[in-house]
């Protein structure tokens, strides 16, 4: 009985450092196109779908900001955002507000109280964060023209002068 407890143990041990490691190995990184999701914005209307296509991958800058209304840390963040929204030119950039892991309705609240007013893709759940394989928010992640990942968890100033010059607006 005790070999078969140690071999158990040992087989538990073998299958989660695979399964940690796979995460860590698929998760999205500089370099690699975006990956794709759909949701259905708002659950009593199926035709609301929205993707991250339809705003990655279009010929701009796609600073992609994943959120959640109760985040006290995401909340600091939304200045630089609208910095970024408010100071460079909207045919290079686009500002993207994902939200994550929480309730539409308490998104749009704090959307409206805090001055979110470019795009939005609300009622991920945890798609997204399955998706780019994120455990923690805020998250962002910078998209190229073309769809590819430029830049993984720039914050606050850095990020406004990352997107600033990739956008060519020295």
């Amino acid at each position: 009985m005790k070999k078969f407890l140690t071999a158990a143990a040992a087989l538990c041990i073998v299958l989660f450092s695979i399964t940690v490691s796979s995460a860590q190995t698929n998760k999205p990184k500089e370099g690699d196109m975006f990956r794709n999701f759909t949701v259905v914005q708002d659950a009593s209307d199926p035709s609301s779908k929205v993707s991250l296509s339809d705003y990655v991958g279009q010929g701009k800058w796609v600073v992609a900001d994943f959120w959640a209304s109760w985040c006290h840390w995401c909340i600091k963040e939304i200045p630089y955002l609208q910095k970024i929204y408010r100071e460079l030119p909207a045919d290079k950039v686009t500002v993207l507000s994902i939200a994550v892991w929480d309730k539409p309705a308490d998104t749009k609240a704090a959307a409206a109280k805090y001055g979110v007013v470019w795009a939005q893709i609300i009622n991920t759940g945890d798609i997204a964060s399955d998706v780019y394989k994120f455990g923690g928010i805020p998250y962002t992640v910078v998209f190229n023209p073309q769809g590819k990942i430029a830049a993984i968890g720039l914050r606050g100033e850095n990020l406004y002068k990352f997107i600033k010059l990739a956008a060519g607006q020295q």
